[in-house]
């Protein structure tokens, strides 16, 4: 979700206009609506600002791509050539294909 999909919807949430919105942070109607049509893209700290004037808190955070994989293992993944990366991908293509057979006997 982008940040004009996310601004949006929480705005509709809190059942609000543009136009309400634009009052209680303290800028134009004109700027939510360019930004929640995807004309401009707001600074975190323009997003924070504006869904604070909604009574929300903008949180950002990182989540591992893969816990159960070590950071070093997906560098090495990256470094691989297409060609080993599609050779790993049919590979696993054919032993799901493998699993969902035997899982219907």
């Amino acid at each position: 979700m982008d940040a004009g999909a996310l601004l949006r919807e929480r705005r509709r949430a809190h059942g609000l206009s543009q136009q309400e919105l634009a009052v209680r942070a303290g800028t134009r109607q004109a700027t939510i609506s360019r930004i929640e049509n995807g004309h401009e893209v707001p600074t975190v700290q323009r997003l924070e600002q504006l869904l604070t004037a909604l009574g929300e808190r903008l949180e950002l955070r990182a989540v591992p791509l893969d816990a159960e994989r070590p950071a070093g293992d997906i560098q090495a993944d990256r470094a691989k050539s297409m060609a080993a990366r599609l050779e790993d991908g049919f590979a696993l293509a054919s032993f799901a294909s493998q699993l969902a057979g035997s899982a219907r006997r």
